[in-house]
């Protein structure tokens, strides 16, 4: 009986008044409530009489300088409840978030807490457990997206962060995850690369890799084309599905223009095919997965080391930026996000460069000598 509820307006454990607008609820619970807009209530239970006066202090200033914020919904919701939203209204085309960095932050502690404790200190916590575990990149990126969760959040849903707590200003991003990766085809590993392919048990698997190096695509952009997506006159390509697929319906599908190189390669693949029709794909290498596998065991067989597939879109970058040496053109057939995305996949190599300054120097000052 000791814990009963009570109304009395004396703290029985200090035997003084109780503040207005605080109730004594039984040992070391205190309810304060404040009347918000619209005649509504809200509360909170604190230890003691004197954190429930503080908070109903803190409270009022804040109602009557129009800064209170009701924090409620953010009381309701898990981070979990968060992301599980964000995944089925807006990752429904992004397969490899999905897969990879979703369930690190389902799977970690953080997703257990509500809202209203999800800090920068909590986020803090959750980077450093993620360095544990993965490169300084990947932490980035998995913190970046809940950043963006929760931008979306304020922005969309109307939930009341003050700030978002999981911001690059509010929490420090791992060092060095910003170092760009440079790896292209060196000599003869193009030649090699392709006698690999080829190889392979999939016919196509040659011609999407060189289509790859020709038009500088992303593997899940050639693998949806379809026959319908090319118009070899207007030399160009239409791509339906983008990255961020609620986008590519606002604006319409992306056109880009198509190589020469690339449109070579089509045009012979569509004079082998029996049958091309509008709505075939026209590379035939079946799942993304078990292409991957492929490409894998075919570069250990051709002895190059440390080559992914995505790396050929830096190949391709680069080798286009010959062709189009105004970034804004270049940027139109590679569809980087921007300059700076841009040119983390313009890798030249130095003897190219060191070669142009020679021609340069030859053109301009061989009659002076």
């Amino acid at each position: 009986m000791k814990d009963r509820i009570t109304s009395a307006k004396i703290d029985p454990a200090t035997g003084r008044p109780l503040p207005a607008g605080v109730e004594y609820r039984g040992k070391g619970q205190y309810r304060a409530r404040k009347r918000i807009a619209g005649g509504e209530r809200i509360h909170q239970t604190f230890s003691s009489a004197k954190l429930a006066r503080r908070w109903l202090d803190t409270t009022s200033a804040k109602l009557e300088l129009g800064q209170f914020e009701d924090t409620r919904p953010l009381e309701r919701q898990t981070v979990r409840d968060l992301v599980d939203r964000y995944v089925c209204e807006e990752m429904q085309t992004r397969e490899n978030d999905r897969k990879g960095h979703i369930p690190s932050i389902l799977q970690d502690e953080i997703a257990q807490l509500a809202l209203v404790d999800l800090t920068p200190m909590a986020v803090r916590g959750f980077r450093d457990r993620l360095a544990e575990k993965y490169s300084a990149a990947t932490v980035v990126k998995r913190l970046n997206l809940l950043a963006a969760i929760c931008q979306h959040a304020i922005a969309e849903w109307d939930l009341p962060f003050s700030k978002n707590p999981a911001a690059a200003t509010a929490v420090k991003r791992p060092a060095g995850a910003d170092k760009k990766r440079n790896r292209r085809l060196i000599g003869d590993e193009y030649d090699r690369l392709l006698e690999a392919m080829a190889t392979s048990p999939w016919p196509d698997d040659v011609t999407f890799v060189q289509f790859a190096i020709e038009q500088g695509t992303r593997r899940e952009e050639a693998l949806t084309l379809r026959w319908r997506d090319i118009d070899f006159d207007r030399h160009a390509l239409s791509l339906e599905k983008t990255k961020t697929m609620h986008r590519a319906i606002e604006r319409g599908p992306e056109i880009r223009p198509l190589t020469p190189g690339a449109a070579r390669l089509l045009r012979a693949l569509q004079a082998q095919r029996k049958s091309a029709r509008p709505g075939d794909l026209i590379f035939d290498i079946g799942s993304k997965d078990a292409f991957s596998v492929r490409f894998g065991r075919m570069t250990k067989k051709a002895g190059l080391r440390d080559l992914t597939f995505h790396d050929l879109r830096h190949e391709a970058t680069s080798r286009l930026a010959r062709i189009y040496t105004n970034p804004l053109e270049l940027r139109r057939v590679t569809s980087h996000k921007d300059i700076k995305s841009l040119d983390r996949y313009y890798q030249p190599h130095t003897e190219d460069l060191a070669a142009k300054a020679i021609a340069y120097e030859k053109r301009n000052f061989a009659d002076k000598d």
